[in-house]
């Protein structure tokens, strides 16, 4: 029932336990971003991201999609966007956004992510898995000795980052996700704050909660999707592009296929599940006098088990693009 932090969370719904990586686990073998990732590239992006409106009975929400990593040439702070914003008295997000609400998390952060020390994670592997391991690792250019002493869960969040991550767009920044800028564009404003899930609940989301079994099955399902991908275009890079323009049918389209490597369970628990359980509270918010812009993954907004389709099911009225794509940033796209 995870999220991997890097691959798909970069754009769904798993950002803040990313944060938890800012404390140190040397034996895992990490290691700094290289000065090329870091490098914005040269062409400015101007993104349209789809963004939604919930009318209730005395309250008004907006919804933004975020993606939790961008290059830094994407400017996505449209008209639109900025306006909201700018009405908005308290900013809504699936987690706390601040650091001391993060404490406890990044300290259990190394048992979490880490094997015992008398195991590696090459020793787990059955024949075939192995031979899948070494072809993943050549095809992506992988390195495999900062694997070696990670739990199989939080192996396949790596392998699916270096698959679909940094390697591919360069720059790529938690910094400049759009959360992130939203939360430190509200702190500054000394805004009000809310969130869905605890941080305790979150992290028991996107973990193994000691299941080797299960983070097992997850890496094998990795390797296996990764060897069939054939598409000169990642889906992690359609997922991009769709949010990019705005287009949220390709959007779905493209999150679906980066859910691949999940089992339909994890994938219902990931999304429909979490989605189902923020409409009360949203409808909760509507009831009070506010004006919310509530930040989540962009894949919790789209297709039929989205945030705007549920609370329309519950009477709503909510605003907003839906099938309509975006032409203002098309043929844009970050470098990959």
């Amino acid at each position: 029932m995870r999220a991997f932090a890097i691959g798909l969370c970069v754009a769904l719904s798993a950002a803040p336990i990313s944060t938890m990586a800012k404390a140190p686990a040397s034996r895992a073998g990490m290691t700094e971003k290289s000065a090329e990732a870091d490098k914005a590239t040269t062409d400015t992006i101007s993104a349209t991201p789809a963004m939604w409106v919930v009318h209730g009975p005395k309250g008004t929400a907006y919804l933004l999609g975020s993606i939790h990593y961008l290059p830094k040439n994407v400017h996505w702070q449209t008209p639109e966007i900025t306006a909201a914003m700018k009405a908005a008295d308290t900013f809504v997000f699936e987690v706390p956004m601040d650091d001391d609400s993060w404490s406890d998390a990044r300290a259990e952060y190394p048992k979490d992510v880490l094997l015992p020390s008398d195991i590696s994670l090459p020793s787990l592997f059955d024949q075939e898995m192995r031979t899948d391991y070494r072809d993943v690792m050549f095809r992506i250019h992988g390195n495999p000795e900062g694997l070696v002493y990670m739990r199989p869960w939080f192996a396949a969040q790596q392998i699916q980052a270096q698959a679909y991550g940094v390697e591919n767009v360069k720059g790529l920044s938690l910094d400049e996700g759009v959360d992130h800028k939203v939360y430190e564009m509200a702190k500054a404003r000394g805004a009000k704050f809310r969130a869905f899930e605890t941080v305790a609940l979150h992290v028991h989301l996107l973990t193994d909660n000691g299941n080797m079994d299960e983070g097992m099955t997850e890496l094998r399902r990795t390797l296996k999707v990764l060897l069939a991908e054939t598409s000169d275009q990642t889906a992690q890079q359609r997922l991009f592009d769709a949010w990019y323009r705005g287009d949220t049918k390709a959007f779905a389209v493209a999150s679906d296929d980066t859910l691949k490597h999940m089992s339909r369970a994890g994938r219902k628990a990931l999304l429909e599940d979490r989605n189902r359980a923020w409409i009360p509270q949203i409808a909760a918010m509507l009831n009070e006098k506010h004006t919310y812009f509530i930040t989540v993954g962009a894949a919790h907004l789209v297709g039929k088990i989205g945030v705007p389709t549920l609370l329309r099911e519950r009477g709503f009225r909510v605003d907003g693009p839906d099938m309509i794509v975006s032409a203002n940033a098309s043929g844009l796209r970050a470098t990959f």
